[in-house]
């Protein structure tokens, strides 16, 4: 955080007494305290219209009228003179700059360097901002299966890619031997039985089938959940060890030509992953809950409870082969368990069955531990008007390998926006709040960096955050694809509709409505004819920020040719050959996060949709009534009055008032329009003071809203977690579900505990409408 940040957060709340007694009759302390900032924010506001119209910026001069387009206040069109500043060739030679070579976490040094000095170049206020996580690195590795009786090794696994001609990434001498972050250092030895995915339905199918994992070695393929769930699954199922393979049929040969002939995983390809357990909380294992400083108190590791217990490795679908060969015609042939249970390598006469093997499977996985210094790269363009608030843009920087679609297209593409902002100010432009540039280390072992900034500066966050926006993996195919807050929704249809898709007639916009409504089970998403929104999933820079903070987010990119994601393979070469090649991806995609950016921190009135949100969260109540009555039927949880399955009567009556209350807020917006105009340009003094005081009132709800889902003490046994709305729960392995903590207590069949859970969520979405009818 920056000094003069800082001072704004230690301001006594004098002012606001004064001014606005009768808040303190219509909210908590809690909200008291978030909207001193505000008000103090207004009062500068006004202070410097009056005092100090000579600072603002300048329109630029007539000299430039040949790069502007003027409207009729004679305001630049600043969203033609943002798109025509951005650069392919810039967002090239950034790209070939990050993928120059492996850059993992704590090991990139070179590339926190280059950024900093790229952005103080531009004339961005830039700093390093390291922290020390607790990291493991391989040491040695084997995979081998052998007879135990006469203990003649059959196999030995290579656990390397092949080098590709013409393709440098792949001979890089820091590539990374295969392994998972976070995964335990041990040597096990034990049969071998097939799960499929890994996923807690999956390892419930087996044990249905009467195949048992207890000692044994279990292999499974990635792709549905989370690896960490893959693994932690295993662990509790009794298993020693996991091996996680990538079938072709998830994105091998089986969707096309493989590298590098095409984009596809070629036989070789190993992806690397985490399995911390970003379902109990990202970040730091040892420092939970607070940035792991230099100083920092921390755990001892044994204590730490996100962390799984049994060794893993990551294969390749080559060593594989021999593997899943071994328990071919052993145990149940997995087409009896499901189809979905059969992979991609029939074509390699191979039939999948469950096993156990008769042979045995040794599994070593050396691994060092220590804490590692990482360093976040963080950059401010300071607002001319709302300093003290801020839109948060960021990317992670650290890849398993060179990492040119994940993440270093996004690392490229936050480059180039960093460069046109800081052209555009040469032009006079400045915005109106504070835009923070996040460059975020240690991202691939569990959402390390940005979780540990936000858990050092989560005060500042929620008196000033407007909104973080995140672009990992911003180019990995040519689907337009979105998580965020449902606030966002206007704003993001608006925004795309304005950036052309590449190669085509059509906007993003529109490619990215067709293709949603090609893919959706919603028939009323379908029946609105509007793109859809995903709920968040457990990988993401957005996880610290909206589910731990309560500030509204946002992830997006261009995905699809998922076929070399955290491998060897993920390379410049493999990215302007088969993903991107004239880099319009790329340039799409900086245009629709830079313009959405800019109307965040330059919109006089913020175009956040609280109604979008009320409306969202009828929707999912109904979803979640769906869900149960689908559970009741399979005789969950049959101790529960399930009368609650059949109307969550609390939260419909919660989720009117919001909806009421989200009404009064576009009404203020139109008043607000109607009698002053959103730039409250206006010669009386009162008249004046009022239109500001209006609008920082309608900003302040729309953009604190998300904090007011926010439950204190935490989603039950996911306490990290603490939006009350969303987050991770017992009825979903791969995505966050619908109020975690009402199914939770749906699960324990006390009807005492789901009573008490649901008034205390519906209690909080009425201390939400409440927050929205404050003026």
């Amino acid at each position: 955080m920056f000094d003069d940040e800082k001072q704004l957060l230690n301001s006594d709340g004098a002012v606001e007494k004064q001014l606005r007694p009768h808040h303190e009759q219509l909210g908590r302390a809690t909200r008291f305290r978030r909207r001193t900032v505000t008000v103090l924010l207004s009062l500068a506001a006004l202070a410097f219209v009056f005092v100090a119209p000579a600072l603002l910026p300048r329109a630029p001069s007539t000299s430039d009228t040949d790069d502007l387009q003027s409207s009729a206040g004679g305001l630049i069109d600043l969203t033609r003179l943002f798109f025509n500043a951005l650069s392919t060739d810039h967002l090239r030679t950034n790209l070939e700059y990050y993928t120059s070579g492996t850059h993992a976490a704590g090991a990139n040094k070179t590339q926190a360097a280059h950024t900093l000095e790229y952005f103080k170049k531009q004339g961005i206020d830039a700093e390093i901002v390291e922290y020390f996580p607790w990291l493991n690195r391989p040491l040695s590795q084997r995979v081998a299966v052998f007879n135990s009786t006469t203990h003649e090794v059959l196999f030995e696994a290579l656990l390397r890619e092949d080098a590709i001609p013409g393709d440098p990434a792949s001979v890089d001498p820091n590539n990374l031997a295969p392994f998972h972050a976070y995964s335990a250092d041990g040597n096990v030895t034990g049969q071998l039985v097939y799960a499929n995915y890994g996923s807690n339905d999956d390892f419930n199918a087996l044990e249905q089938a009467g195949i048992s994992v207890n000692d044994a070695v279990v292999i499974v393929r990635y792709g549905k959940v989370h690896s960490s769930v893959k693994v932690h699954a295993a662990e509790l199922a009794g298993a020693r060890g996991v091996l996680i393979y990538s079938d072709p049929k998830d994105d091998g040969y089986t969707k096309g030509k493989d590298y590098p002939v095409g984009p596809w995983r070629p036989e070789s390809s190993i992806r690397r992953d985490s399995v911390l357990l970003h379902r109990i909380h990202p970040g730091d294992p040892l420092t939970p809950g607070y940035p792991s400083t230099k100083n920092s108190q921390r755990i001892d590791p044994d204590n730490a409870v996100n962390l799984c217990r049994i060794p893993s490795l990551p294969l390749s679908y080559r060593d594989a082969l021999p593997l899943l060969s071994a328990i071919q015609s052993h145990g149940v042939a997995a087409s009896n368990i499901s189809s979905s249970w059969v992979g991609g390598l029939t074509s390699k006469v191979i039939e999948y069955w469950t096993g156990p093997s008769t042979l045995e499977v040794n599994l070593e996985n050396r691994v060092e531990y220590r804490t590692v210094a990482i360093q976040n790269v963080v950059g401010r363009i300071k607002g001319w008007e709302d300093p003290g608030q801020a839109v948060i843009i960021g990317n992670h920087r650290d890849a398993w390998s060179s990492g040119a679609s994940d993440p270093s297209s996004g690392s490229a593409v936050l480059l180039e926006l960093a460069r046109v902002f800081s052209e555009l100010g040469k032009l006079g432009w400045r915005p109106r709040r504070t835009i923070i540039l996040g460059s975020w280390d240690a991202a691939e072992y569990g959402l390390i960096g940005s979780t540990e900034w936000v858990e050092e500066n989560i005060d500042w966050l929620r008196a000033s955050a407007v909104a973080y926006v995140n672009v990992g993996a911003a180019v990995g195919g040519n689907a337009f694809a979105v998580t965020a807050s449902p606030v966002f929704q206007n704003l993001l249809y608006a925004v795309t509709k304005q950036v052309p898709y590449p190669h085509s007639n059509e906007t993003v916009y529109d490619v990215w409505l067709r293709q949603s409504l090609a893919t959706s089970l919603d028939a009323d998403a379908s029946a609105k004819s509007r793109p859809a929104i995903s709920p968040f999933e457990l990988n993401g820079d957005t996880i610290a920020f909206a589910m731990h903070a309560g500030i509204s987010s946002v992830d997006m990119g261009f995905v699809g040719s998922a076929g070399a994601q955290h491998s060897n393979f993920d390379s410049f070469k493999r990215m302007v050959s088969f993903v991107d090649p004239d880099m319009q991806l790329h340039l799409a995609i900086a245009q629709v996060w830079g313009l959405l950016a800019i109307r965040l921190a330059d919109d006089p009135v913020l175009d956040l949709c609280p109604m979008c949100y009320a409306k969202d969260i009828r929707h999912i109540i109904r979803q979640f009534e769906k869900q149960m009555r689908l559970r009741r039927s399979a005789s969950v949880a049959d101790s529960v009055d399930m009368s609650t399955a059949k109307k969550l009567r609390r939260l419909h009556a919660a989720q009117r008032q919001l909806e009421t209350n989200a009404r009064i807020v576009e009404h203020d917006k139109r008043h607000l329009r109607s009698a002053y105009g959103e730039e409250c340009q206006m010669t009386g003094r009162r008249r004046h003071a009022s239109c500001l005081a209006l609008r920082a009132s309608i900003n302040d709800r729309v953009s604190k809203l998300e904090q007011h889902f926010i439950d204190p003490d935490g989603v039950p046994g996911h306490e990290w977690y603490k939006h009350a709305l969303i987050g991770p729960g017992p009825w979903t392995d791969a995505s966050f579900q619908a109020f975690p903590g009402l199914a939770a207590a749906l699960d324990t069949g006390d009807k005492g505990i789901v009573r008490q859970r649901e008034k205390s969520i519906a209690d909080i979405i009425y201390e939400a409408a409440w927050f929205l009818r404050e003026v």
